[in-house]
């Protein structure tokens, strides 16, 4: 059922809520840390009674709505009632508010009758996750695709192309009516609501009941703490504050599972993977291994994990056990969701649970698997190294912004120099590109739609400027190598070396002479229209281990430090296996 409103007296227009502002002498300003979004305990509008063309604001606003009861309630219990109805900074909202009967699905959905059952500190959690600092009007709304939440987490939006003024957040709560205005902010009602990010991927699986093997293997190889934790805050050395969050994905393995292996405690897992064990390793780091191979250092969906495009191709992961990885097959024919993916389809193949897959938790993503994914080492298989693809740089980047999942309508850039994942060295004679940082992120419009994740890294160094930096795990054998390049038509005098020696390059693997090659990658860009485009560093290297490598470059042309228009823009490189 529809939610009614009295839209005749709460939809106002941009220029009535502003002259209605002006004549109150009240200005908005945009706080800088959400902590000082809320004060608790302001509510100038408390006890009054507000009509006419000046709406009530939030919290007030759903007192006077039929439907929102439940809400209301939610609001009073959490001691966030007088919160949501002003700011200390004077900050609008737009609030996602489920009615009465999304409430009462959600607390089905929880097992529970009431709000009071799940706790006051989880409610508070409730309104957070349904809030967004600044008011969002609908025709804004619909061309986004994400927004963030007032707990910094990013909430997907998917707008119904068959149902006009509806759209699905997060893929599970469905907003039917768009942009009611508050005095404070915009309502977006929904008919379902969201689930908060209260749970951290260990709690996750910790908390099921069904997991108990995995959960005290993740505790016995040292993964408890890191997997719990989401956020920290240190200092760098110059004595400034960083912080830093935690992303994961958690291929997760029940004790059904476990026990169609024969594995019914750890220590029966344990004895299974001694079984195996041909390197002479200790019992202790046979397990630390087995729980690394099941841990990637980021969030990723099981699409993602999947290949690119095509059917039955393969891509390679790296896990967090030292120098293993597994491979991810996807069968785009195939014609249900269950066989779609398969890992290490060349050993003993394991599919996700696609009903206990792609659970997020407040620090990523855990999926469940059908097999118990013992560590093994493929064949060679494609590597794609996507450059932006490293935690600490998504650490430095808005979370509306990192790897969007379309072309963006403008550029974004963040620096991101001082991401631990680059060691670099900006050269003496400087640079004349004002455009970028040193070394920054930036995300792609539609004319280089063909970049991985719509993002690339741009370096801008000057002449003999260096960097480094650690690839993926890379399993042995013979390669070719191709680099994916950003070009724009500022680019052209580096295609057509008019001036410098178009982006010269001394880039090597490992340090190893065998492995190093001088490379000019700008000058193999076929025409002058802006676009993306591959240009071959190795036509054939070879990795004697299964390991990461250390990829280097040096830059070689001078324009790099004279030209105000030079720089490389990077997307990603390709490790394409070469049959013996």
């Amino acid at each position: 059922m529809m939610t009614k409103i009295n839209h005749t007296r709460k939809r106002m227009s941009a220029r009535a809520c502003l002259l209605a502002v002006m004549a109150l002498g009240m200005t908005f300003f945009t706080s800088s840390c959400d902590k000082d979004v809320l004060n608790w305990n302001s509510d100038p509008f408390k006890g009054q009674t507000y009509a006419g063309t000046l709406a009530s604001p939030i919290s007030t606003f759903l007192t006077e709505q039929e439907g929102f009861d439940e809400y209301v309630k939610l609001l009073n219990y959490s001691d966030m009632f007088n919160a949501l109805n002003q700011s200390s900074s004077g900050i609008s909202f737009t609030a996602f508010v489920p009615n009465n009967e999304a409430m009462q699905e959600f607390y089905k959905r929880r097992g529970v009758s009431s709000i009071e059952e799940l706790g006051k500190e989880y409610a508070r959690q409730f309104v957070l996750y349904h809030t967004v600092k600044d008011s969002i009007l609908p025709d804004a709304f619909v061309q986004k695709k994400t927004v963030q939440n007032l707990n910094s987490d990013v909430i997907s939006i998917e707008i119904d192309t068959l149902n006009a003024g509806q759209a699905v957040l997060n893929g599970e709560a469905r907003v039917v009516e768009m942009g009611l205005s508050a005095y404070n902010g915009k309502v977006y009602v929904l008919s379902s609501a969201m689930t908060p990010l209260v749970e951290t991927v260990y709690e996750r699986i910790n908390g099921s009941g069904k997991n108990t093997i995995m959960s005290e293997a993740l505790a016995a190889a040292g993964w408890t703490k890191r997997l719990n934790t989401v956020v920290d805050t240190t200092l760098n050395q110059d004595r400034e504050r960083v912080i830093t969050h935690y992303y994961y994905t958690v291929l997760n393995v029940s004790d059904a599972t476990f026990a169609k292996a024969g594995i019914s405690s750890l220590s029966q897992l344990r004895a299974k993977l001694a079984e195996s064990n041909d390197e002479g390793l200790s019992e202790d780091s046979l397990l630390r291994q087995y729980v690394g191979y099941h841990i990637l250092q980021n969030q990723y969906t099981t699409a993602e994990l999947g290949a690119l495009n095509g059917s039955n191709v393969t891509r390679t992961w790296s896990s967090s056990a030292r120098n293993q990885v597994f491979t991810v097959t996807t069968d785009t024919l195939a014609a249900n969701e269950v066989d779609k993916y398969i890992l290490n389809v060349s050993s003993s193949p394991v599919r996700f649970v696609p009903a206990s897959s792609n659970v997020l938790s407040k620090n990523g993503y855990v999926h469940e698997l059908d097999g118990w994914l013992p560590v093994w080492e493929p064949e060679q298989t494609e590597v794609l190294w996507d450059l932006a693809d490293y935690t600490e740089i998504k650490n430095m980047v808005d979370a509306e912004a990192y790897q969007p999942a379309e072309p963006t309508s403008s550029e974004q850039r963040f620096r991101v120099a001082t991401a631990s994942c680059f060691e670099y060295e900006m050269s003496e004679s400087g640079t004349k590109n004002r455009s970028y940082s040193d070394i920054d992120y930036v995300t792609c419009r539609s004319n280089m739609k063909d970049a991985h994740n719509h993002d690339r890294i741009v370096f801008n160094l000057g002449y003999m400027g260096q960097v480094a930096m650690q690839t993926p795990t890379i399993v042995r054998g013979k390669y070719r190598v191709e680099l994916t390049i950003v070009y724009m038509t500022t680019n052209n005098f580096m295609r057509q070396q008019t001036d410098g020696n178009g982006g010269l390059l001394k880039l090597s693997f490992d340090d190893n002479p065998d492995q190093t090659v001088f490379t000019a990658p700008y000058t193999k860009v076929p025409k002058i229209m802006p676009g993306v485009y591959t240009s071959t560093l190795f036509e054939e290297i070879e990795f004697t281990e299964t390991a990461p490598h250390r990829m280097s470059f040096i830059v070689l042309d001078p324009a790099a430090s004279s030209n105000s228009n030079f720089s490389l823009q990077f997307d990603c490189i390709r490790f394409i296996p070469i049959e013996n």
